[in-house]
């Protein structure tokens, strides 16, 4: 070969051996690990309490070192990766593999998210379920989560099983009580709903109009002239009613379940309500006097004087829902056994703005003044203090908004026994919002959750949680009733929990609540603790049952009553909780 030719020959291999990667040439001899996850998306998907298994696959790993990294703890060194997810949320695992040449990662979620075995809701009334003999009754209970795999049904009457149906049609032969469970189960796990039923002859119906106020020693209504009252009875074990309507034994034309009384001038009017069962054809009747006073609004007004104190001056009746801050030792003295002594703690606490919580729905308390409050057409007539407060997180809002309701002295006895006027919120006639709710607590077991039912149907409980170790929440000056219902008007519940967190949120309403943050929350709040959180409320937004309004020159007491029936995890129930009642033209 010529030099020419040899110079020509190195220089081809120099430009071969240049264009050459060199990190090309030591892949070739010294590959990377790799990292093949078993979910392309790198998103795995675990329900609360379940194991989960992850098992990509390593190539060129050889004697390497792998290691599976939560938060900063390494939770594993093998190729797969297996453990019980305990806790709702987002979780970020970064895998690494290494050899002794390099080290590459992959990060994966895991999104632990609830169970949903299934849910048995079936209507039982507060009284207990009472069913005629020899007569055929269809048990329909509503289910939730029956499309899961695995689905099916059980139903056993003391102890044997009668049927796998999602329903049920008896014929009881024989009376006296009858345990029943539905046993409903799907591949999230299994639920059970335990009942009585009561075979009888015949049906104990009963129909009554409310009292004012739990102690109330009447159902006497209260009236001006031209004012009129809206009576709606409460009906037990009806279940196709008609209805028949008298004042002072004449038939009036009213067939609607509810009766609107206008007095044209004063004097006691005896109102009766014959309730009619469509099944059986049976009847009851049930009376209630409206007395329609000689007095005029103008004249049972109260004003203010130079010494008239601008906060709450009573507490006329204190009853809660149960709820985990009821009997709580670090408020609670235990000595609460009575009315009385409710009433008493609940003056001392909001004398000294301290937190009075209702408990769960219905939970409420009223309250009265040394004055009447005039509704002056200002922006607000007065105040309610709560401690709602809101943050630019999700994780940090907290509203659990009572409903308002206003009263008159109508009949002057300086008692809450006359008639009560919720006050229009943003809620108000919206979908979700129900109007005359009722929910019955039944008394628990120590250290046990209180089992309720509600007036739709539906059943469940205040849960029992660690935070709040008190024998009971369900309230002392209860204990000698087995069971208690308690009335109102119940928003759709807006508690929201972040999936990312775990964090529950109780999220605002627009207006009209108390300890909640609207557009109607005062000034001077501290807005991460709530401190000295108060919403503003006006009078002219009293209406009647209807929700038509009524115009108030004033008011003399307050009800404030938990509007929502709902559980936010950990945080437990909500449950409004108030501080002090103020009359906004007197200055404090």
């Amino acid at each position: 070969m010529s030099i020419r030719n040899h110079i020509f020959f190195y220089f081809m291999i120099l430009f071969v051996l240049c264009s050459c990667n060199k990190d090309d040439v030591i892949e070739d001899k010294h590959p990377k690990p790799e990292i093949i996850l078993d979910n392309e998306t790198g998103v795995y998907t675990v329900k609360k309490d379940c194991e989960l298994t992850i098992s990509p696959q390593f190539k060129n790993l050889g004697d390497g070192i792998i290691t599976w990294t939560l938060g900063k703890k390494i939770v594993c060194r093998t190729e797969s990766f297996s453990t019980q997810w305990n806790e709702l949320g987002e979780f970020y695992i970064t895998i690494a593999a290494q050899n002794q040449y390099s080290r590459v990662q992959e990060e994966i979620r895991v999104d632990v998210i609830e169970k949903t075995p299934p849910v048995v809701e079936l209507k039982i009334p507060s009284e207990g379920l009472k069913i005629l003999i020899d007569q055929e009754f269809v048990f329909s209970p509503v289910y939730q989560y029956d499309t899961l795999e695995e689905f099916k049904v059980e139903w056993m009457i003391n102890g044997k099983k009668v049927s796998n149906e999602k329903t049920y049609t008896w014929k009881p032969t024989s009376l006296g009580f009858y345990d029943f469970i539905i046993e409903a189960r799907n591949i999230d796990g299994i639920s059970r709903k335990e009942f009585k039923v009561e075979v009888v002859e015949t049906m104990p119906y009963k129909v009554d109009f409310p009292k004012p106020y739990y102690m109330a020693e009447t159902n006497t209504r209260y009236t001006f002239k031209d004012r009129p009252v809206f009576l709606i009875p409460n009906l037990s074990y009806f279940d196709t009613p008609s209805f028949e309507w008298q004042v002072d034994g004449e038939k009036v034309d009213n067939t609607e379940p509810f009766f609107k009384f206008t007095p044209v001038k004063s004097g006691m009017y005896t109102v009766s309500v014959i309730v009619t069962d469509g099944t059986t054809n049976n009847s009851v009747k049930a009376d209630v006097m409206v007395d329609c006073v000689s007095a005029s609004e103008g004249d049972r007004y109260r004003p203010a004087s130079g010494s008239s104190r601008a906060e709450q001056n009573k507490v006329y009746e204190y009853l809660p829902a149960p709820g985990q801050f009821i009997g709580e030792p670090r408020d609670f003295t235990g000595n609460e056994n009575t009315f009385a002594d409710a009433i008493q703690w609940a003056t001392a606490r909001l004398n000294e703005k301290n937190y009075v919580s209702l408990g769960g729905f219905g939970g409420y308390i009223i309250v009265g003044f040394d004055h009447s409050i005039a509704a002056r057409g200002l922006e607000y007539d007065f105040a309610i203090q709560g401690n709602a407060f809101g943050g630019a997180d999700a994780s940090g809002q907290s509203n659990e908004p009572g409903i308002v309701w206003v009263m008159q002295d109508v009949n002057g006895n300086g008692l809450p026994d006359d008639e009560w006027y919720e006050l229009r919120g943003s809620e108000t006639e919206k979908s979700g919002t129900i109007q005359n709710y009722w929910v019955t607590y039944y008394k628990p077991a120590p250290k046990r959750d209180v089992q309720w039912v509600d007036s739709e149907g539906k059943s469940g409980y205040v849960a029992y949680n660690i935070y709040h170790t008190q024998d009971y929440y369900y309230p002392n000056w209860m204990m000698n009733k087995e069971s208690y219902t308690l009335y109102g008007t119940r928003l759709n519940a807006r508690n929201t929990m972040d999936s990312g967190t775990g964090y529950w949120s109780n999220n605002p309403y627009d207006w009209g609540y108390a300890d909640n943050i609207g557009t109607d929350n005062l000034a001077g709040a501290d807005g991460y603790t709530g401190a000295g959180q108060r919403n503003g409320f006006k009078i002219s937004n009293a209406m009647f049952s209807d929700l038509s309004p009524i115009k108030l020159e004033y008011i003399d007491f307050i009800k404030v009553q938990c509007g929502v029936n709902a559980s936010s995890g950990r945080l437990g129930e909500i449950s409004t909780e108030v501080f002090n009642f103020q009359d906004l033209f007197i200055n404090p």
